[in-house]
């Protein structure tokens, strides 16, 4: 009934019963598209005569073959071998017994369609050994989308990256599936996952090039890991809602930044595998699509690392080097902190520090400071505190972070980090950031109350390390009521060092009188080293300041420094708080003071208001305008305050200071000072 049919392109059949072997359409010679829909395969007598060469053809021929409900000897093995051409499959409701003989044939298969079907992968076909059910597609390089949607069976879909040309992936629910992995498929943009998984344990599209992952619509109550490595185009999480997912995912693995070895640099020198969750991305909309899973948070410690995309040590200081010395902004000649460097190696009349140095902390603890400082370890007098280990969260941010139209994500150089992260985070390192100028929660009022380790280096646009949109939700209007707020309370330590352009390191809001919180409860070191144009690093209020934990202050070589913290008067004259009184630093013990020819003061109040009861050693270097110290305790202790500075600074502040300083300090001075020389010739 076909033969006069020579030019029929498609057929569909449905509910019809034939044979294979002799096909009523082997005349139709233009056949492309063959659809078969209900149809039931019967074996005949004219089996045995059918001609094999002329069923190749006519199957051959076939672009497009799409099996629904029917026999499964219509995509035996054999059958197959036919379609060498076939670029479109489709099954729906077929029993596949071996998955792995399909895929290992149809080279040429554009689309791959396999819907509510019942899968057996073959045992000794597995992606790995311990796989059960496993499906693999791999070596399909023309193949560019697949649809795998509500099949049964299968335990495990992998698809490798020898499928180079996959662009579209389906999957609508499947009762069985456990595990998703689509790594290294580069061209995949395009992810429709939706429908239940109730068995669902991990999905993984590491190196795709997927833009939303959508799962806004999946029921995934037991998906537990996430790894999305080396997606540099992802910039958006969709999550299931709250009652459709797991509350915790036990990993989940981000990396936009298509950098090598940028989540090795993230972890601090430990393996991303040992990490519950780490995230690397310059793309803050990709942070702010985390606040569905911001429970994580509230229960784990988090590590911030902000940073230019990481280059191998050397380069990335030539590079800071070259972007901070064509800084015009600095007030240092030269543009840069290796002129600073230069000045400081000629100082060899201070090499007595060096030795103190060695003395005081050893040289294991030397050799364990960071490799970059190691070319002005004399200078300091103490090495950076390792931060906390118990931390689960690694987040590395790109400064040079992507902005839309109508959202501010980051203005004028600042980088907007959301609150949950903010108050989630126990350690932020800011370091070799080239473009941002100071970082804020992009929720108001965010306290940073599990931060403990803070520390900013080598940042040359860095104008302030946390900026004042951090709590212009925290200041009231004037005229209302002003309650103060907590901010730091577990911050141990500020490290803070080669930030030429920074004025300070937190800002207090613009347009108020001061600042109403009260802060850095237990700020135990503050380290300020090579930042020429700092004028204050944190401002507080007298009411509402706390510093009692503090231990040591190190500042080094901040050339426009006139005070450590900045604290705002409540009244116009000096009476108001501690006019007639004086404050108190119960735990401070060490003061190092070097190459602060601006210094006043620790605080912008005269230094004998300022009590010190366990102060046991203070070093000055190059304080000239700094014309008093502060007062260990009430009454004269017997164990004197050790002060190691200039004869010269010491010979002025005894005109000044003498009974008091008799008793309290006891005095030395570098060794490159000698015995007064005669004056004139010797010979006379």
């Amino acid at each position: 009934m076909l033969q006069p049919f020579d030019g029929l392109c498609v057929l569909k059949l449905s509910a019809c019963i034939l044979s294979f072997a002799s096909p009523p359409f082997l005349c139709c010679r233009s056949l492309r598209f063959l659809w078969l829909d209900h149809c039931r395969y019967e074996s005949s007598k004219d089996d045995a005569a059918g001609n094999e060469e002329d069923i190749r053809r006519c199957f051959q021929r076939l672009w497009v073959l799409d099996v629904r409900y029917s026999s499964p000897s219509f995509l035996s093995t054999k059958m197959m071998d036919f379609m060498t051409q076939l670029r479109e499959l489709g099954v729906m409701g077929q029993d596949i017994q071996d998955m792995a003989a399909l895929q290992e044939r149809l080279h040429n298969i554009r689309k791959l369609r396999v819907t509510k079907s019942r899968v057996t992968a073959s045992s000794r076909r597995r992606y790995r050994d311990d796989d059960k059910g496993t499906i693999l597609f791999s070596g399909k390089d023309k193949m560019e989308l697949l649809d795998f949607s509500e099949s049964n069976s299968v335990m495990s879909l992998y698809v490798v990256s020898s499928c180079s040309r996959l662009e579209t992936v389906i999957i609508d629910g499947s009762p069985s599936l456990e595990n998703i992995s689509l790594k290294g498929c580069a061209k995949l943009k395009n992810l429709l996952f939706s429908g239940l998984f109730p068995q669902l344990l991990s999905l993984d599209i590491s190196g795709t090039a997927v833009k939303t992952l959508d799962l806004s619509a999946v029921a995934a109550p037991k998906l537990d890991e996430l790894f999305l490595l080396d997606c540099g185009k992802l910039y958006v999480i969709l999550w299931p809602s709250q009652d459709k997912r797991k509350r915790y995912l036990g990993k989940l693995h981000i990396d936009t930044n298509q950098t090598e070895g940028s989540t090795a640099a993230v972890t601090a020198g430990r393996p991303p595998i040992t990490f519950s969750w780490c995230i690397s991305t310059r793309d803050v909309r990709l942070l702010q699509s985390l606040a569905p899973v911001q429970y994580y948070f509230h229960i784990y410690s988090a590590h911030v690392e902000i940073s230019t995309t990481l280059l191998p040590s050397p380069a990335r200081r030539l590079h800071a080097d070259a972007s901070s010395s064509g800084n015009k902004g600095g007030r240092m000649k030269g543009g840069s902190w290796q002129q600073a460097r230069v000045n400081m190696q000629q100082r060899k009349v201070y090499a007595d520090v060096k030795a103190t140095f060695t003395e005081d902390t050893g040289m294991h603890q030397l050799q364990q400071a960071n490799a970059e400082d190691h070319f002005d370890a004399w200078a300091i007098m103490s090495v950076c505190p390792p931060p906390p280990t118990s931390w689960s969260c690694c987040m590395r941010i790109e400064d040079k972070m992507v902005t839309t139209s109508g959202t501010l994500l980051q203005a004028a150089g600042h980088i907007a980090i959301p609150g949950f992260i903010c108050d989630g985070a126990r350690i932020l390192h800011v370091h070799h950031s080239l473009s941002s100028s100071g970082i804020f929660a992009d929720a108001l009022g965010s306290s940073w109350d599990k931060l403990e380790w803070c520390r900013a280096e080598r940042c040359p646009k860095l104008e302030c390390v946390f900026s004042p949109q951090l709590f212009v939700g925290a200041v009231p209007p004037e005229g209302s009521s002003r309650q103060a707020i907590s901010i730091f309370n577990e911050l141990k330590t500020i490290w803070a060092s080669h930030l030429l352009n920074a004025r300070y390191v937190l800002e207090h809001p613009a347009g108020s009188k001061g600042p109403m919180y009260r802060a850095f409860a237990g700020l135990t070191l503050l380290h300020l080293y090579c930042c020429p144009r700092l004028a204050y690093a944190i401002p507080l209020q007298a009411r509402t300041m706390s510093l009692e934990n503090l231990e040591t202050i190190e500042i080094m070589w901040c050339a426009d420094l006139s005070v450590a913290f900045h604290l705002y008067e409540e009244t116009s004259d000096h009476q108001g708080w501690y006019g007639g009184g004086s404050w108190s630093f119960p735990n401070l013990k060490y003061i190092h003071l070097h190459e602060l020819p601006r210094l006043r003061g620790i605080f912008n109040v005269p230094w004998e208001c300022i009590l010190a009861p366990k102060l046991e050693i203070i070093r000055i270097r190059g304080c000239w305008s700094l014309k008093a110290l502060p007062m260990p305790t009430f009454i004269y202790k017997s164990d004197m305050v050790e002060c190691d500075c200039e004869k010269e600074w010491w010979g002025r502040m005894q005109e000044n200071h003498c009974r008091a300083l008799a008793y309290q300090y006891k005095v030395t001075h570098p060794r490159y000072y000698k015995k007064t020389m005669l004056k004139g010739s010797v010979l006379r």
